[in-house]
Formats: C-alpha cells, structure tokens, sequence
C-alpha cells in the first residue's frame, strides 16, 4: 500500500513538473567576463537538482566514512552482548541440569560482557564448588568482586559455600559484611545459623533458631533438634561448676525445659554435679508437660534426699497411671533405695507382669541380691544382661541403618558431577 502511494505521488510530481517545464520558457544568463553562458531555465534547473544530488550523495560518503569505527566498534559491542548473554543462559541452565564443567566454561565465554561478568562469576563460583574445585571456586569469587553491582549476592554466595565446604569463619566473616550492608533476610539467617553451628557458637545458634521459628523458616522438628543440640552443649560446658550448671539450666525458657529430651540431659548432668534436688524438680517439670518413660527412669535415678519425698509424688502419679509399667518400676526402685523391700518388690514385680523390660529384671535382682536370695537374683541378672544386649544390638543396627542412609544421601548429593 506504501509503495503503491509513493508510485503514485511520484507520477502526479512528474506530470507537474513536465507541465511547467513546457510552459516555461526563460532563459539564464552566466556572464563571467570574457565569457557569457545561455541556456534554458528547465536546463538549468535539471542541472541544479543533479548537482545537488551529487553533492548530498558525496556528503553521504563522507559522514559514512567519517562513522565507519564507530559503527564497526557498536557491532563488535552488540556482538559481544549477544554473544555474552547467550553465553550466562547456557550457564544457568547448565548449572540446573547439573553439568557443571560445562557450566563453569559457559560463565568463562560470558565474561567478555563487564555488565554481567559478575553474575557469570558466581555462576562460575557455584559450578567448580559442586565440582569441589575450591582453589578455582574463590577465584572465580575473586573476580566476581570487581563488579559492585552484585556484592550482597556475591557475598551470600561466598557465605554459603565457605559454610558448605565447613570453612566457618570465612563464611561468618561475610555474614557480618553482609549485616553490616543491611542485608537480613532469612537465607542470611540460614547462612550463619549453619556457621555458627559449625563452630560452635551455641548461644548464637539458639538466637537463629528462634529468629527463624518465629518466621516459619525453619520445620518444628529441626527446631526441636537444633534447640536440643545447643542446650546440651551449654550445660556440657558448665558441667564441672554445679553453680553455673544450675543458673544454665535455668535460663533455658520453661517452655523449652518441658521438651524430654532437654530435660533429661539437664537432669543427667545435674545428677552427676551432685544436684539431685535440682534434677528432681527439672523431671518434675517436665512430666508434668510430657508423660515419657525415660523421665521416670532419670526420676527413679536422681540423688535427691529425702527419698520418700519423692516416692510419695509417684504415688500421687499413680492414681494417674495405675497401669504405667514405667511408672511402677519408678516406684519399685525408689522404694528399693529406701529400703522398702516388700513394696519394691511388689511394685517391680507388677511392672515386669505388664511389660517386660532389662531395667525391672536388673531393680528385682539388685533387690534379691539385698534380701540374700542368690538364686532369684542370678535369674535376674541374665534376664537383664539378654534384655539390654538384645537392646543394644537393636539400636546399634539401627543406628547403621541411619548411617547407610545418610552417606549414600551425601554421595548423590555433593559428590563431584562433570
């Protein structure tokens, strides 16, 4: 339609100007001493419209000739933006695929490009860090620092690879850069949390851990376990100082002190540091929130004196649980160190009716062996050396079982891939 206008403008422009041109009839005049020049005033303007088509032609060849290096340098440039940014996709995507030695020569061809040479960098960073290149992996960090445009992401990245190669230090180094620009958010968090751990900064991990409960990052199960980790590493290192011990279980949040596994270990260790009264009172707590058995056997083991004191609890518990075999062996062997020897036998022996476990079978022969009946108490004794092994080697292979688990899952996950 365009093409068709214009043939059609053209052709009604030289139909004008052929009407004009033969009604026309000057002449121009050139007087240049000793010459004089006459010709027709449609010559002259023909020939005045081809001089200007030459001299505009003429002007065009030279600007052209003029740009032509900077034209050539913006088709180099263009090129290399195209080819570069090609280069970044078939990095990325290579990375997500997996093939990392491909990867990394990807980010190597992205980085004629400076505009994305840092982005290529990291990209570069994270593929020889699966390949466990970490020579190679901090260079490529190395350059990615030239770029100022990507330092939070290239810091979060040098954080979380030092953390996952167990290199914590550096990794907290640029956790607290990263702080220090503002940067907060919750891979931030997951970052130094697992740094933290590595080093063992447990009061800083319990920070982290509740930080990232309270923002749902975190499963309640692995808050659970992170929370008891660093409990018990706190109280281990305050386990020769029965003072220091006590105040560090104490300032554990009573919501947390309810949680078994918490509570047993602060209960151990304050049994061993020679505060049975204290750890009475923290399996008290506890079962109070969290009716468990191997409360009650702490509870039955705590050095707390008077024992009747704490037979006359149980006995409270039992209107509670009148058919708790934990319970009763509890019972049964606090009334044993108080030297009720009927009721603890009586007590042990209702246990062992309902569930049979090493624990009654060693509190009947520790009680037969009290009330000189040799016999009774040999019986005993193997019936709990058969029921502890037999435990023993169930929680030995199921321990292997875990181990198998964990290292074939390590193997397919952060072995080196090309």
């Amino acid at each position: 339609m365009r093409a068709l206008f214009w043939a059609v403008l053209l052709a009604v422009l030289a139909g004008a100007a052929a009407l004009v041109a033969r009604e026309s009839g000057g002449n121009v005049v050139f007087v240049v001493p000793p010459l004089r020049i006459d010709m027709g005033l449609n010559l002259f303007l023909l020939i005045t419209f081809v001089l200007f088509l030459l001299v505009f032609w003429a002007a065009r060849i030279v600007q052209k000739a003029v740009d032509f290096p900077a034209r050539v340098a913006a088709y180099r440039q263009r090129r290399n933006e195209i080819g570069s940014s090609r280069a970044l996709r078939e990095a990325l995507r290579a990375l997500f695929e997996g093939r990392f030695a491909r990867a990394e020569r990807a980010a190597q061809a992205a980085q004629r490009l400076r505009e994305i040479a840092g982005l290529a960098a990291l990209v570069g960073a994270r593929a020889a860090h699966r390949m466990r290149e970490h020579a190679r992996r901090d260079e490529w960090l190395a350059r990615a620092a030239d770029d100022r445009s990507v330092d939070t992401a290239r810091l979060a990245t040098s954080a979380e690879l030092w953390t996952d190669s167990r290199e914590a230090q550096r990794a907290l180094d640029a956790v607290v850069d990263l702080q220090a620009g503002g940067a907060r958010h919750i891979q931030v968090a997951r970052i130094a949390l697992a740094a933290h751990l590595q080093v063992g900064r447990w009061t800083e991990v319990l920070k982290l851990v509740r930080l990232l409960a309270k923002r749902r990052a975190l499963h309640d199960a692995a808050v659970r376990r992170l929370k008891m980790l660093a409990y018990r590493e706190l109280l281990h290192d305050k386990r020769h100082e029965a003072t220091a011990l006590i105040e560090t279980f104490e300032a554990i949040p009573l919501e947390d002190r309810r949680q078994v596994e918490i509570a047993l270990e602060g209960a151990r260790l304050l049994n061993l540091a020679g505060r049975g009264r204290a750890a009475a009172d923290a399996l008290e707590v506890a079962l109070e929130a969290n009716w468990d058995e191997r409360l009650l056997d702490e509870y039955a083991r705590a050095q707390a004196l008077p024992v009747r004191e704490r037979l006359e609890r149980a006995t409270v518990w039992l209107q509670f649980h009148p058919q708790d075999a934990a319970l009763l062996r509890c019972l049964g062997q606090l009334c044993l160190r108080d030297q009720l020897w009927g009721k603890a036998r009586t007590y042990l022996q209702e246990s062992l009716r309902l569930r049979v476990h090493p624990a009654t079978s060693l509190a009947l022969a520790r009680l037969a062996e009290q009330t000189d009946q040799q016999g009774e108490a040999v019986v005993h004794f193997r019936e709990a050396a058969l029921g502890f092994a037999k435990l023993t080697q169930d929680a030995s292979a199921d321990a292997q079982r875990g181990a198998a688990r964990i290292a074939a899952r390590d193997a397919a996950t952060t072995g080196p891939v090309a």
